[in-house]
């Protein structure tokens, strides 16, 4: 086989790269010297430094720019933007940054103290603490577990290395500076910027978590790449000793690691898990809770990249408050898969109408659900965080559990899923009119006064402060432990969850605030990850996955706080989150399930009458030759809009029957894509509308009923076996019954069909009604269309023919509508009359003979 000059090009590409990939995976980097804070080399062979911990700055540093990559958001956590004064102008006095590292929220209690401080009551986690003594909970690990170093975990709020100038200012572990009060750093050291923690495969965050929490700062990279083990605790009073181990060390003192270039997904989601799994019910490489792209091979960096300067590209979240400029700085669902890049498939969602894909975030459908219980809430009364898990029932986050996301409207109106996420905690509101939380070593010593006066409603091993005497039992036990606290000018306890705040009013009576404080008792977490495969998407099979009375989209338990004065969670349906109220979605499940089924027996119903009909009664056999220029019954205007309405119906019909029932293999055989399908069927609503419009004005006046109409009505028109003559004028009865039915239904399905093209008008629950109301119109004119055009055709052979030329012949008109031929016979014999000048007109004689006598009727 040839190819030609383009063909080897790109064959040339696909082998470059294919090589290029190959030198990727078996890359690895090259071996290093390792050095000490110091720069001093640390050969374990010769025994040289063989004491000391290695340096990653000084290490790494040599190559690498360190301040650069240190400067990186996950670095930093805020710390390079840190102030005593930065809550003040927020409304949050004790908050000094906005990242997680002085930033401020109920899911992380804890207080990060300021930098000058009046009092100890004033300090709760300094900067010492904030790395390895800041656990809150038996499920938890301290806060420097997770950061990577550098930033706030190596240097103070005015650019001094801790352990530097702790040894040269050791009475500021006297005073009351936040990053040095009661402060070991001269001895722990300083935690670097840990860069084995992301780019070392097998790295030890659990060792690395110990070694944080006895006080070992400097000595935790070693333990946690494995390179040495550590003995020792600095907490304990312990000078930590090293042993490396030499089988990493080459004969001249470097060393070699399975070190990775970016970042593998495991050590991402160590620390991300870590937390997602309280707040997500997130896990990555989970066979219970399956992320397509994770089986794809792919890892964090694919979606999450980052230059070497390490902003790593961040989605949109209202959670995280850090580093807001690279929000939505890397790709996102559809930005990435209608590009189709580095190989993403193209959607199709051929099941799925096109308004669902614009008003529903990808992640409503491809993630279905989450099958590892998560959290919807703590309680932090105890001075520990409780947690409350979802779904009710499951002992801790993490374990095997199925549960649907919470659904709520955010930018343009567009459906995202979250886990919504409830908080019940303390605060004290002071002089200022700020609600200040408590401190949890002040919970904790409230909670040992009025402990036996709570009791454990939920019966989950848990207490829970839900009923109104428990809540005035802990409001009185804080305002007596709170007496005499100098970080407070006024002592008035009060109570935060999703319910509002609740404070003693001067007669100690129970009385709720004045004030929102949502923002304060409910988080919505966003769900991004665990995406299921295609098949398994909402709305892949069909749409009463989502519309069934017992889906989960719309009726699914939306919990809306974490006790009921029964212990229970209280919880309404799903839907109310979305503004579909009990109304719309039983409507939405009404027409799914009951309408939708019923108007197809209906349709058959209809074709199955006009069976019986034909068999039983037969065509009628009137007499109508087409052109034959003798009567003319239609003009060239009434034709027109009689086709194009027709036309411009059946096209209605068929994509609207497609949409109704959403019948894929048609939709695929006739279209491109149902975007194709709603366009057609908007411009065909259009004219439809038009040509309604005109023939309601055309037809109008022919349309009106007489007293002779009530004859038809009697004997209906002789379809029943009638053979006398019915009076009828230019429409008969049923042609005006039927006018008025489509001319009100018509018109019906417009307005409604208007209101669904424009639905961003509309309300939620209006809409749905619009839209049961507009295919229950639908199905009832296509039935009424399918009955009139049997009775223009099949039942009276050859009428049709009328609507292409125009014209009738007299026996035909006499027979089918002998008042308005009549009424024509009439004019032309006034009109003779006129031309001969005479009283009386020749009469005017049918051409043939009669007929034999039947029905006058057409449909």
């Amino acid at each position: 086989m040839r190819f030609g000059s383009s063909e080897r090009f790109s064959l040339g590409k696909v082998a470059l790269a294919c090589s290029l990939l190959a030198l990727r995976l078996a890359a690895q980097h090259p071996p290093v010297p390792l050095y000490d804070k110091d720069f001093n080399q640390i050969n374990p062979l010769t025994g040289e430094n063989a004491d000391k911990p290695f340096s990653t700055e000084k290490t790494c540093g040599t190559c690498h720019d360190y301040a650069t990559i240190t400067a990186g958001y996950h670095f930093q956590m805020g710390w390079d933007k840190v102030s005593d004064d930065f809550g003040r102008q927020h409304g949050r006095p004790w908050e000094l940054t906005f990242g997680k590292m002085g930033g401020w929220y109920p899911f992380t209690p804890r207080v990060f103290a300021k930098k000058k401080n009046r009092h100890p009551d004033e300090i709760d986690l300094t900067s010492y603490d904030f790395v390895g003594f800041s656990r809150i909970g038996p499920y938890n690990a301290p806060c420097g577990a997770c950061h990577p170093g550098g930033g706030g975990m190596e240097f103070d709020r005015e650019g001094n290395r801790y352990d530097e100038h702790l040894r040269a200012n050791p009475h500021l572990r006297e005073t009351l500076d936040g990053d040095y009060y009661r402060s070991a750093w001269d001895r722990s050291g300083v935690v670097e910027a840990d860069c084995f923690l992301c780019h070392l495969r097998g790295y030890n965050f659990e060792e690395r978590i110990a070694q944080l929490e006895k006080g070992n700062y400097q000595w935790a990279v070693v333990a946690a790449t494995g390179i040495g083990v550590v003995s020792g605790s600095v907490k304990d009073g312990e000078q930590p000793k090293i042993a490396y181990n030499k089988r990493f060390f080459n004969a001249d003192g470097t060393v070699l690691l399975p070190w990775n270039g970016p970042p593998p997904s495991q050590n991402c989601v160590y620390c991300h898990r870590r937390s997602d799994v309280f707040k997500r019910g997130f896990t990555w490489s989970d066979m219970r809770n399956p992320e397509i792209h994770y089986q794809q091979g792919m890892q964090c960096v694919d979606c999450h990249p980052a230059e070497l300067d390490h902003q790593i590209a961040k989605g949109r979240s209202e959670i995280n408050r850090v580093a807001d400029e690279l929000d939505g700085s890397m790709m996102d669902c559809q930005e990435c898969h209608e590009a189709g890049f580095g190989g993403a498939t193209l959607p199709r969602h051929k099941t799925v109408r096109p308004s669902h894909v614009r008003r529903m975030a990808c992640q409503v459908c491809h993630i279905p659900r989450i099958q590892r219980a998560t959290t919807m809430g703590f309680e932090s009364t105890t001075g520990e965080l409780i947690f409350v898990t979802k779904p009710p029932g499951t002992k801790q986050a993490g374990d095997p559990a199925v549960w649907g996301p919470d659904y709520e409207r955010r930018q343009g109106g567009v459906i995202y899923p979250f886990n919504t996420f409830y908080m019940v905690w303390w605060a004290n509101l002071d002089e200022d009119g700020v609600l200040y939380p408590l401190f949890l070593r002040e919970q904790a010593a409230g909670w040992k006064l009025f402990r036996d006066q709570v009791t454990d409603d939920n019966q989950d091993g848990q207490p829970d402060v839900n009923r109104p005497e428990e809540i005035i039992a802990g409001l009185k036990a804080y305002a007596e432990i709170l007496r005499g606290n100098q970080r407070f000018r006024r002592v008035n306890p009060v109570y935060i969850s999703p319910e509002g705040a609740f404070h003693l009013d001067e007669a100690g009576r129970l009385t709720r605030l004045d004030r929102d404080v949502t923002g304060l008792a409910k988080i919505n977490f966003p769900i991004s990850h665990n995406v299921a495969p295609a098949r398994l998407a909402l709305g892949t099979h069909e749409c009463i996955e989502c519309h069934a009375t017992d889906a989960h989209f719309f009726k699914g338990p939306r919990y809306v706080g974490l006790y009921g004065p029964d212990g229970p969670p209280p919880f309404e349906p799903m839907g109310v989150g979305i503004g579909a109220g009990s109304f719309a979605f039983t409507l939405s499940s009404l027409h799914l399930e009951i309408l939708r089924p019923l108007t197809s027996v209906g349709l058959m119903l209809v074709v199955f009458l006009i069976t019986l009909h034909y068999h039983s009664y037969g065509p009628k056999r009137i007499p109508f030759e087409p052109f034959s220029h003798e009567i003319l019954r239609f003009t060239l205007l009434e034709r027109g809009i009689h086709l194009f309405r027709l036309i411009s119906f059946v096209i209605l019909s068929v994509t609207g029957l497609i949409m109704a029932f959403n019948l894929v293999p048609w939709q695929e055989l006739l279209f491109s894509s149902p975007e194709q399908v709603r366009t057609i069927h908007i411009i065909a609503g259009v004219v439809f509308l038009v040509t309604t419009v005109m023939g309601t004005w055309v037809w109008f006046k022919d349309a009106l009923f007489a007293d002779y109409d009530k004859e038809w009505v009697r004997v209906i028109g002789g379809y029943l076996g009638y053979k006398g003559v019915v009076p009828a004028g230019r429409f008969n009865a049923g042609q005006k019954m039927f006018y008025w039915y489509t001319t009100i239904v018509g018109n019906l399905m417009s307005i409604t069909g208007m209101l669904l093209i424009f639905k961003s008008l509309v309300s939620l629950p209006a809409l749905v009604f619009t839209s049961t109301l507009h295919n229950l119109l639908g199905f009832v004119l296509i039935a009424g269309v399918v009955a009139h055009a049997y009775l223009g055709t099949i039942a009276n052979p050859g009428t049709w023919r009328v609507l292409v030329d125009g014209y009738v012949t007299r026996k035909w008109a006499e027979h089918h509508h002998p008042l308005w031929y009549q009424s024509i016979v009439e004019k032309e014999r006034a009109a003779q009359a006129a031309q001969a000048g005479e009283g009386e007109a020749q009469p005017v004689t049918t051409a043939g003979e009669p007929a034999e006598e039947q029905s006058s009727d057409q449909s």
